[in-house]
């Protein structure tokens, strides 16, 4: 009896720890993959299955992300200047995010091992821009530019779903009474936020699937591999610490005291993996450290919809990571069209739950061409969740100086005395 009361306990504690069960399914991954290769090669189809679920939200809830980001900010309008502030600090701050990781990548370059064709067969040439195709920013402009409204939204060209949504975010803003489409598209974002919840219950059993194959594919070499990826990932986000740290310096206040001021909001937001859990908590923590209300009410959540760069950092080394594991040549175009995808997709996607991987699968489907194969987000599955953290203390360790950064610019700081 007693057995089976800590039995059910543990099943319990497992069913509301998500991580854990990552780990446990990741670990038989990797057991089943050692021990019997050729079963565990099949069980790509479940990585394959999670993948297509992920693709399947990605247009709609971009889409609807975007409206209700801009329609919100439009709110802000008496305070052009600081929004303008904002936007371009924040912009700024992900450029240097981006071009940091992309110089880590393709000097440590840490898939190159991997090289996908020569176990899977793998037709390169289908990731080549198509015969006739010019690239460049011509085409990559070209590719935004919505055909038809119902075919956007059903396709794959996430840019133009972008651009789509924008459109049709400022026609809404010009009707008088918006308010019941807005509350639509809350009632839908809410749909498909529910929706990816439902999916991501079943990450754990995708990462087995997907860990299991790569074990069984390559061997146990691949986790060296993989191990390689997360190191140079934290070398981009330690250097891209630094950089904040340098830049408040400048400023004149010392980032290390605003840490230690939020450390019980970092721990939480580590350990719930979700920057979103400690959202209020910030607000408040930002106001008894100096900065004013009417600067934290806005740039902070300005920066949580659209300055995530631990995010940017992310996709940008997983993108570059599949590219560098297929094989697939890039040239100067290449990584100029996905540096700019980045850039905006990024931005459009950051309001989505579980930002990380649905963010990078909608980079992957947004590249002109689909020159990175979606499929290739297996390699990553079995060990996303494990970067989820990281990624999570960048976005808020971001956020928080820029908004201190920005208050200070507006001459509205008044530093207080802190623990």
């Amino acid at each position: 009896m007693s057995y089976k009361k800590k039995l059910s306990e543990i099943l319990t504690f497992l069913k509301f720890h998500l991580f854990l069960q990552v780990v446990i399914a990741v670990a038989l991954g990797i057991l089943v993959g050692i021990l019997a290769p050729k079963f565990a090669v099949d069980l790509r189809l479940i990585a394959t299955i999670f993948i297509r679920f992920i693709k399947m939200v990605i247009s709609p809830v971009v889409f609807v992300s975007i409206i209700l980001g801009v329609c919100s900010h439009s709110k802000h309008g008496g305070v052009g200047k600081l929004a303008f502030k904002t936007i371009v600090y924040f912009e700024i701050m992900s450029i240097i995010a981006v071009v940091l990781t992309f110089a880590f990548m393709l000097f440590f370059q840490p898939g190159v091992g991997f090289n996908i064709t020569a176990f899977q067969g793998v037709d390169i040439s289908k990731f080549k821009p198509k015969e006739g195709s010019k690239g460049g920013f011509t085409e990559f402009i070209t590719h935004m530019v919505p055909e038809n409204v119902f075919a956007t939204l059903a396709g794959d060209n996430l840019l133009a779903v972008i651009v789509l949504a924008v459109v049709f975010s400022i026609a809404i803003l010009q009707m008088k009474n918006n308010d019941k489409i807005l509350q639509f598209f809350q009632m839908s974002n809410d749909v498909f936020f529910k929706m990816i919840g439902m999916i991501s219950r079943i990450s754990p059993i995708a990462a087995f699937g997907a860990i299991a194959a790569t074990v069984g594919q390559q061997g146990v070499q691949s986790l060296v591999m993989l191990g390689y990826f997360i190191i140079v990932l934290g070398i981009s986000m330690v250097a891209f610490w630094i950089i904040l740290y340098i830049v408040g310096r400048v400023y004149g206040f010392d980032p290390l005291k605003l840490m230690r001021h939020i450390k019980e909001e970092m721990s939480i937001a580590f350990g719930t993996s979700s920057s979103e859990s400690v959202f209020p908590q910030l607000m408040n923590k930002l106001e008894s450290f100096g900065c004013s209300k009417k600067v934290v009410s806005f740039v902070l959540p300005t920066g949580y919809a659209f300055n995530l760069d631990g995010t940017a950092i992310y996709v940008t080394a997983g993108a570059l990571f599949i590219q560098q594991a297929y094989n697939i040549p890039f040239g100067l175009n290449e990584f100029f069209i996905l540096l700019v995808t980045i850039l905006i997709v990024s931005k459009g996607a950051a309001g989505i739950t579980g930002a990380g991987f649905v963010t990078l699968s909608a980079i992957l489907a947004a590249m002109p061409n689909h020159i990175i194969p979606i499929e290739g987000l297996a390699l990553l599955l079995g060990i996303d969740r494990f970067m989820s953290d990281a990624r999570v203390v960048t976005n808020i360790i971001g956020n928080t100086i820029g908004t201190v950064l920005i208050a200070k610019s507006e001459g509205e700081f008044a530093q207080k005395k802190t623990r």
